[in-house]
């Protein structure tokens, strides 16, 4: 049997392909915006750098969370220092107060107690965020990291002098269950990656397929790659191992039967084909009757040549079905892994709860994101802020400038601007309470409304405001 690396080869020979479409390179260096991907990257962006929140991104292992957050570091700013931790790697405190000062270079000794040191690196990220730095922090498998990790990594908000110059955080789980205050609003705002359609999946496998030297996209169908999808459950990383498996397996009969067989296996091939011929002869002279049924069997055996063609139907059915089995192996194994983490995870909470938990400083009042003014909205606003979404195609652009809960506040900013009309508010709803949207101006596409930032009031502008279209704004 080949081994997996022959295997690859194979399928990159094939095909003409300068790189495996699902192996490491590819991960790093594209990301597919299907399935609006790219805009909850970009939307992650932006709360990471304008929101009193935290974020926490939810989807099932091999959702895409990784490739999510890759693409949010991507487009942060070059004055951002990020730490990246894994919760299945941590199992002391210790050891991550360590990665988390050696990863930022906070260049704090981790003696003494812990509340001081947490309190220290607080202070040091608040000072250095003064002085234009900013500061993340990205756990994955968040929900796998000892109760005591979450609570003093969590504590880390509430240490910081300031809201605004805390340390940042986006952790990576499967739920919410396993998270310490997951359910706390004011202190994370959650976003759940939904899987791929069928339609996300061609766009998904395209981008690969591209990245990897075939600018003609994937080799399967589009009501394949959905049936493949299907059986990945909308998960990227367990489609890309089901649309390997098919491609390899479509590689092995397709080339079997277009290019033939060595000529070492053609004499192989033969010298068996004639020492059973021989040994039929020879066991029927000897005993027709007692081996009448194994005569039978033999004489009914047709043997292979490669110019046996398959139905398509049947050959695709059958390459399915052999991606079916491989995934089904591969999710028994993951669901029993993840059993066990959990079962570690609620004995080391359960263990945890027993002791008393640490008492961070108290949290100082977190400031809005914006001034909450008090006057009334003006007369002349109202009908504007009607007026521009209501008008607008889905397919326009517009750039947001800000989201709060307090209605009254977008109210009293767009009563100062002095062409209201050019505003508008987008009353939605976030985790069952309302949430407004401060928006300006329509545009034909993304680059025309970022060009407009600079003719932008002072206080928008320097939040690097967000252009998205208006479909994504009447979606939410």
């Amino acid at each position: 049997m080949q081994d997996f690396t022959d295997q690859t080869q194979r399928m990159l020979d094939y095909y003409g392909l300068y790189q495996d479409p699902f192996g490491e390179l590819v991960d790093a260096s594209v990301f597919s915006g299907a399935g609006e991907r790219l805009e909850m990257a970009e939307h992650i962006r932006h709360l990471l750098s304008f929101s009193a929140q935290d974020c926490l991104l939810m989807a099932p292992t091999g959702g895409g969370k990784h490739a999510i957050s890759h693409q949010v570091i991507r487009l942060l700013d070059d004055d951002w220092r990020i730490a990246w931790l894994d919760g299945s790697e941590i199992d002391r405190l210790d050891g991550a107060s360590r990665e988390l000062i050696g990863q930022l270079g906070l260049g704090l000794k981790t003696d003494g107690d812990t509340a001081s040191l947490y309190r220290n690196m607080a202070d040091a990220i608040a000072q250095r965020t003064d002085d234009g730095e900013n500061f993340l922090l990205i756990v994955q498998q968040a929900d796998l990291l000892p109760a005591d990790v979450q609570t003093w990594l969590q504590s880390m908000r509430t240490l910081a002098p300031r809201t605004e110059s805390r340390l940042r955080q986006l952790w990576l789980a499967s739920s919410a269950t396993a998270i310490a205050q997951s359910d706390n609003d004011d202190h994370w705002y959650r976003l759940v990656l939904e899987p791929l359609s069928g339609a996300d999946a061609v766009v998904y496998l395209n981008d690969r397929f591209a990245a990897s030297g075939q600018p003609n996209g994937i080799p399967i169908g589009d009501n394949d790659v959905a049936r493949l999808n299907d059986l990945a459950g909308g998960l990227p990383a367990e489609l890309n191992q089901v649309a390997r498996d098919y491609l390899i397996a479509g590689t092995f009969k397709t080339t079997e039967r277009k290019q033939g067989f060595p000529l070492t296996h053609v004499l192989a091939g033969a010298g068996v084909v004639t020492l059973i011929v021989l040994t039929v002869l020879y066991s029927n002279q000897s005993d027709s009757t007692d081996n009448a049924d194994d005569s039978v069997e033999l004489a009914d055996i047709e043997p292979v040549t490669s110019d046996a063609e398959e139905p398509l139907e049947s050959e695709v059915q059958q390459r399915l079905a052999d991606a079916v089995a491989r995934v089904e192996a591969r999710r028994q194994e993951a669901e029993a892994a993840q059993a066990a983490a959990q079962a570690e995870a609620e004995a080391a909470a359960s263990e945890a709860a027993q002791t008393p938990a640490p008492e961070p400083a108290p949290e100082p009042a977190a400031p809005q994101p914006e001034p909450e003014p008090t006057p009334q909205q003006s007369a002349s606003a109202e009908p504007a802020v009607q007026g521009l979404a209501a008008n607008a195609a889905d397919n326009e652009y517009t750039l947001q400038l800000v989201g709060v809960r307090n209605r009254a506040s977008v109210e009293a900013i767009l009563a100062e601007m002095d062409n209201p009309e050019q505003y508008d508010i987008i009353t939605s709803s976030y985790q069952g309470r309302p949430w407004y949207v401060l928006i300006h101006g329509r545009y034909s596409g993304p680059s025309a409304a970022r060009a407009d930032i600079a003719n932008l009031p002072a206080r928008f502008r320097d939040q690097e405001p967000w252009a998205r279209t208006f479909a994504s704004l009447r979606n939410n």
